[in-house]
């Protein structure tokens, strides 16, 4: 029982101190694609960790309301630092590659079962970022060496 309060603790704790460091305690790039990109991947490591904790929590009984509440709260982070990033468009090559990669992680850690899928979303995410006007000419082959299989 303690484990999991100092595991839920340190979690939240650890989320609540990474938003301000990557704010103000590391320099940021001067691109706000990659910031995007940073604070993104610090909220889907974060919710992955929550949902980590739900699910060992979850196997000795039913969840507590304020443990749900929690888990919606990185939930909704994820998808607000989501939204921001997708709103973005990559002008550089250095934001189209570091673009590139975030989605290769993510498709590398989606489910077994769904890797597939996560890897179609990923393409078409992709597709639709690079079509946009002003983004940088990022053709198909800077893909090759990511875990996004071909169509």
């Amino acid at each position: 029982m303690t484990v999991h309060i100092l595991t839920r603790r340190s979690l939240f704790g650890g989320a609540l101190l990474l938003g301000p460091l990557m704010r103000v305690g590391f320099a940021m790039p001067s691109d706000p694609l990659l910031a995007a990109i940073r604070i993104t991947e610090a909220a889907d490591t974060a919710h992955r960790a929550a949902g980590l904790v739900s699910a060992s929590r979850l196997a000795g009984g039913v969840l507590s309301p304020e443990w749900r509440a929690r888990r919606m709260e990185t939930a909704r982070a994820r998808f607000a630092a989501r939204s921001e990033l997708h709103a973005l468009t990559p002008t550089t090559r250095a934001g189209a590659l570091a673009l590139v990669r975030y989605y290769g992680k993510r498709v590398s850690h989606a489910h077994p079962t769904n890797t597939r899928g996560a890897a179609r979303a990923a393409q078409r995410r992709l597709r639709e970022v690079f079509a946009r006007p002003g983004a940088y000419p990022l053709d198909c082959t800077a893909w090759a060496s990511l875990p996004i299989p071909a169509d």
